[in-house]
């Protein structure tokens, strides 16, 4: 199975090509402005963008929430694509591609594991995850909060955080996994299992979630 995916953040853009139990992966932190140009980073993992789109099974990508900017370019740059390719394309939770990241971290079999990423205006995307023998589950919705907020459940030391949108005192947290990063190797990791349910994913249907209204819909 060959899957390639992207993980474009405002502040870091990522590809993975994932084949077999191999993955090929390259991430670059950025300005939010300052993203590489697609060539460059397929150029990265040494994808060829003439032929090497047709030995693939599917692509991926992180659909957000983060920037609207981001994942609306992400989105729209793949979906032609899979189209013409006759491609599966599938999205993957930003939040729940951490958790898995996280979960890489965790020796339990059994874990809580709180992501929360940084919006906007002291708000943070927030998801809760359990991680256990049968893979990363979701636990409740994904929502937009407050940093105030998040800082209550910072008292628990069973549960395990990821993540840039706590507050600063998280970082004495013995829990904090401070050295796990977002990218596109997770993306990969759950689009394959994913896949392998036998599911279809229709490209027209793989949107972006922003959790938050974009600004220039807000009135």
């Amino acid at each position: 199975m060959k899957i390639l995916a992207l993980d474009i953040s405002g502040t870091y853009s990522s590809i993975a090509l994932l084949a077999g139990d191999e993955i090929n992966t390259f991430t670059q932190t950025h300005e939010r402005k300052l993203r590489p140009e697609w060539g460059e980073l397929f150029s990265r993992i040494d994808f060829d963008t003439t032929t090497d789109f047709d030995s693939l099974d599917a692509l991926a990508f992180a659909q957000g929430p983060g920037s609207y900017t981001a994942l609306r370019i992400t989105a729209s740059f793949l979906k032609p694509i899979a189209v013409v390719k006759n491609l599966p394309l599938i999205p993957i939770s930003n939040l729940k591609a951490l958790a898995h990241e996280a979960a890489q971290w965790i020796d339990e079999d059994e874990a809580e594991i709180l992501v929360a990423l940084e919006a906007d205006q002291n708000e943070s995307y927030f998801g809760v995850f359990t991680k256990s023998l049968t893979g990363i589950e979701s636990v409740g919705q994904e929502l937009v909060t407050s940093f105030e907020e998040l800082d209550a459940y910072q008292s628990n030391s069973s549960s395990y955080f990821i993540g840039s949108g706590w507050s600063q005192t998280i970082d004495s947290h013995s829990r904090y996994l401070a050295l796990a990063q977002a990218g596109a190797e997770s993306v990969a990791a759950l689009a394959k299992i994913e896949l392998e349910t036998g599911k279809t994913f229709d490209p027209e249907l793989a949107n972006p979630v922003y959790l938050k209204t974009p600004e220039y819909q807000k009135k």
